[in-house]
């Protein structure tokens, strides 16, 4: 069983298990030649700097390694660096948090809070939801929300039941293999 206890954990966690996401490292803030190498390794519109140690902590969207080393003193001891989402807000499917558990042989639950709209983010789901069930897999309603379908396969190909997954689908594929599910995190004790 999957078992994972704070961000940092979930980002190992998310790598080991080959699940497909946004390229990001994390880094000690004193680290500026790792950090310049992570700008240099990918090249992308926006990125997105972060505390790895807490949930709902600030952050701050870059352009470059400059903006980023100029942004770095407002980190403690380390920084998470990611590519951005935002420029591909257009390409959403949905957006949200689900949950899937298996049953011996009925069909498994699912719970699902998400959005369909461009400008669904993680930390937004939960003030206006469009969808947000407790639902067995057999219900033709959850079948019917879009992109459903992708990240329920996603799921049961990785065996991801009975953890929380935030996910992306996006109607092109992105992230590190080029999929159209990213995974942004991964939760089961925090």
């Amino acid at each position: 069983m999957i078992k994972v206890t704070n961000k940092k954990d979930a980002i190992n966690k998310i790598k080991e298990l080959g699940l497909n996401h946004f390229p990001l490292e994390v880094f000690n803030v004193e680290d500026k030649e790792g950090v310049k190498n992570f700008f240099d390794k990918y090249k992308a519109e926006e990125y997105v700097m972060r505390n790895p140690n807490r949930t709902n902590a600030k952050f701050y969207f870059v352009k470059n390694y400059e903006e980023a080393l100029a942004n770095l003193a407002k980190f403690k001891k380390e920084v998470t660096i990611d590519v951005s989402y935002r420029p591909y807000k257009e390409d959403i499917v949905l957006v949200g948090d689900i949950k899937i558990s298996k049953r011996g042989f009925g069909a498994g639950t699912v719970d699902l809070t998400a959005r369909t709209d461009s400008e669904a983010t993680q930390r937004n789901i939960y003030e206006n939801p469009e969808y947000n069930l407790h639902a067995s897999l057999d219900e033709d309603r959850v079948w019917k929300i879009p992109g459903f379908d992708k990240i329920a396969r996603y799921i049961s190909e990785h065996e991801l039941y009975d953890i929380i997954v935030e996910f992306s689908v996006y109607s092109c594929k992105l992230g590190v293999k080029k999929e159209n599910v990213v995974i942004s995190e991964i939760r089961t004790e925090f």
